[in-house]
């Protein structure tokens, strides 16, 4: 087997398909591993199951074309080019219908957490057609004239007499450069002091003042696209460094950072990515004002962490203190006293603003929301929302509508 050859097919069945492509030994054994979408270790097939799984079934079957589709409706295509082959090409996943979260979410009890990572992965998973499978399951049995043939076009140039070929000016360093350089980093300090601040106007336009912090273009003269989403991954990591410092819950960062990671990762249109500048600097200034818990002792902290991470369960008062490093009635009055307000009234008030943004955000049913934020009974759920409100769900959802 030309490792080489059959590396070299992987990668164009990969740009071709724009899926994960793996190429597998019969021994289990990646050759080839290129990932465009990881799917999460809690979801059937996360940790590389599913392929394991598949490869095994696709060495039964010997120049054949397979289609697997998991119990969650992941599929994947698979083919062992032939006889010969000690090798098997797996692309996917992908779905044939976009997954309803909700039954998902229920059916296999996630916490909010898990169906937060799985509404992003499905918002980035190919939706592929009955037709466009089969136009790539297509590609994929051709993989050994993929490997056989080295297809490189003829270039044709137009002629360009009439332009002349000028030298490039060189860069040279200078004192005006390093003061820009300066000025920049300057303003970036500026900039991150107004995010924490919780001074919004003032950080978008020291943002827009500074051309976004850096400039790559050195780096990536001819990648607008590159330069452009080297900058967003480096705002990201700044914000979120700012958010760390200001005490805001770990699980509320990450959210919010995995949030634009993928959003940078998976857009590549320059000005939607342009927008995600200041998308970024608005998020985090709201989470930051609206999560920092500096003023608090470290006991209240981790509680308030715990509610956030796990407010769609049962409260269970004895393992909150125990993470506390307390008894559960010092707690109680520790929490009390900090934040005006009970442990049970403080997991409540996180359900009612995250099922008020549910209303607003997403076309779901009330007792798909009242179910997102750990209400069983929609009915119940109903009444504590109108009691903590003054609307039902549905008036608050009109309302917000009209606005």
């Amino acid at each position: 087997m030309d490792q080489t050859a059959v590396i070299s097919a992987a990668l164009k069945i990969s740009h071709v398909t724009d899926l994960n492509t793996y190429v597998l030994g019969q021994d289990g054994k990646f050759i080839f591993h290129h990932e465009e979408i990881t799917i999460p270790a809690f979801m059937p097939g996360g940790k590389e199951g599913d392929l394991l799984y598949f490869n095994e079934e696709m060495n039964k079957h010997q120049n054949t074309l397979l289609a697997y589709t998991n119990e969650w409706g992941l599929q994947f295509l698979g083919y062992t080019p032939s006889n010969e082959a000690k090798y098997t090409v797996i692309i996917g996943p992908f779905f044939e219908h976009t997954p309803h979260l909700f039954e998902i979410s229920k059916r296999y009890n996630l916490s909010h957490n898990e169906r937060e990572d799985l509404s992003v992965f499905c918002n980035y998973i190919h939706i592929l057609n009955i037709e466009k499978t089969n136009s790539f399951a297509s590609v994929l049995q051709q993989f050994n004239r993929l490997m056989d043939t080295e297809t490189i076009p003829v270039s044709i140039t137009a002629d360009s007499n009439d332009v002349k070929d000028k030298p490039s000016p060189k860069k040279e360093q200078s004192d005006k450069e390093v003061e820009i350089v300066k000025m920049r980093y300057e303003i970036e300090a500026d900039m991150l002091h107004a995010v924490k601040q919780g001074q919004k106007a003032k950080a978008l336009e020291l943002s827009k003042s500074n051309d976004i912090l850096f400039s790559f273009s050195d780096r990536f003269p001819n990648q607008p696209l590159r330069r452009v989403k080297n900058l967003a991954i480096v705002l990201n990591t700044l914000l979120r460094s700012v958010a760390v410092n200001s005490s805001v819950p770990a699980i509320l960062i990450h959210r919010v950072s995995n949030k634009f990671a993928n959003e940078i990762e998976y857009t590549n249109n320059l000005s939607k990515l342009q927008q995600l500048y200041s998308d970024m600097i608005i998020a985090y200034t709201d989470l930051i004002l609206s999560n920092n818990l500096a003023n608090y002792s470290k006991i209240t902290r981790t509680a308030i962490e715990y509610l956030i991470s796990f407010y769609d369960r049962q409260i269970d008062k004895d393992k909150i203190a125990s993470l506390c490093f307390t008894h559960p009635s010092h707690l109680s009055r520790k929490f009390k006293q900090e934040t005006n307000m009970t442990i049970t009234g403080y997991q409540q008030m996180i359900r009612i603003n995250q099922a008020k943004h549910l209303l607003i955000n997403e076309a779901i049913s009330i007792e798909e929301i009242a179910w997102n934020v750990g209400y069983e009974d929609a009915s119940y759920f109903t009444r504590i929302f109108k009691k903590e409100t003054g609307y039902t769900p549905t008036e608050y959802r009109e309302k917000n509508e009209l606005e």
